[in-house]
């Protein structure tokens, strides 16, 4: 009895051949999750300082719209000046909302979604996709924001040979903001279209990415034999 007991716990060849296989397919799984955390850690830092730069614009713009338009002020530039004001205090709590939510939604999906290696790919392009949007309405914020500089300029009474100085000065930082920001574009900025950009999928382990959480699939059917022993 004793050695039929133990014959019964014993695995055949097959079954222990189905077993290392399942193990490399898992280890491949794994390895190919690694890589693409690390994209996943890049994309996070990204947002959270590009979410820490439009909070710290946006405590600039709300200190100068809590200020008074002096009375008397001509229509057209008090309008203009509390257009570029408030748009681009929009704009940097639009961008404090969505990347507060994609640093804590993304890495999420990639750690718990349901569809394994699926989700971290769906987790990482996503956040590949929605970076440069976030990155073109910071750079609109900053442009917003030289407006609203160069209208208060005008709100406030001041001579007018001052307001020319400040504004030919602002001019230039503008100038030299977006010139510097043209050439860190062009020289560091990968192009998602193009052939440089090289991203963490590896189109080879495809088939292999529609492993789903075995718990849950041993779960299902022992309740589905539960449910058939039942009836």
């Amino acid at each position: 009895p004793r050695s039929g007991s133990s014959s019964s716990f014993c695995l055949c060849p097959t079954t222990m051949l189905r077993l290392y296989k399942n193990e490399v397919v898992t280890n491949v799984a794994v390895e190919q999750a690694e890589v693409r955390q690390l994209e996943l850690d890049w994309y996070t830092a990204n947002y959270w300082l590009l979410g820490s730069s439009a909070t710290f614009l946006g405590g600039f713009v709300f200190s100068q719209l809590c200020m008074p338009v002096p009375e008397g002020t001509d229509p057209v530039l008090e309008a203009m000046y509390l257009l570029c004001t408030a748009g681009c205090l929009g704009l940097m709590l639009c961008m404090i909302v969505w990347t507060t939510l994609c640093c804590i939604w993304g890495p999420g999906l990639a750690l718990r979604g349901p569809k394994g290696q699926l989700s971290v790919h769906k987790a990482v392009e996503f956040l590949g996709e929605g970076q440069d949007v976030i990155y073109y309405l910071f750079i609109l914020g900053v442009i917003v924001y030289f407006g609203s500089t160069c209208t208060l300029v005008w709100v406030y009474p001041s001579r007018q040979s001052s307001n020319v100085a400040c504004m030919c000065i602002l001019f230039a930082f503008l100038v030299v903001v977006m010139y510097q920001f043209l050439c860190l574009d062009a020289m560091l900025k990968l192009r998602a279209s193009g052939d440089e950009s090289v991203d963490g999928k590896i189109f080879g382990f495809r088939h292999y990415e529609h492993l789903s959480d075995l718990d849950s699939v041993a779960f299902e059917l022992s309740r589905v034999e539960a449910n058939n022993a039942g009836a």
